[in-house]
């Protein structure tokens, strides 16, 4: 009895040729590379697509600039002058001098 028990840990529990693990682990490294190279060819796969569309979107924006620049109904009509400037062009060099030195003496209530 004392015999089973000297033995315990010194001897592999089951008997397995050396072909045998010689041809699992030849399986499992090739199946490792295997997925190695899928998970870049995925990676690779994602980060072109991503840029493929960021350049679209960057040609359709420059593309909608540059061919509505053209379009004057696209934009809103732009006044030629302010009514204060139609109003200052009036003045004369006398009048617009005066009106640097106003001062108001008296604030009006409504």
């Amino acid at each position: 009895m004392k015999e089973l028990y000297d033995n315990i840990g010194k001897k592999l529990p089951y008997q397995e040729s050396d072909k045998y693990l010689e041809n699992l682990i030849n399986k499992t490294t090739e199946n490792a590379i295997r997925q190695q190279n899928t998970a870049k060819g995925h990676w690779h796969l994602g980060r072109m697509i991503a840029s493929t569309a960021a350049g679209l979107i960057l040609l359709i924006g420059i593309g909608v600039t540059v061919f509505n620049l053209g379009d004057k109904s696209a934009t809103v009509p732009l006044q030629d002058q302010s009514p204060l400037d139609e109003f200052l062009n009036t003045l004369s060099d006398e009048e617009a001098a005066q009106l640097q030195y106003y001062e108001i003496e008296e604030i009006p209530e409504y």
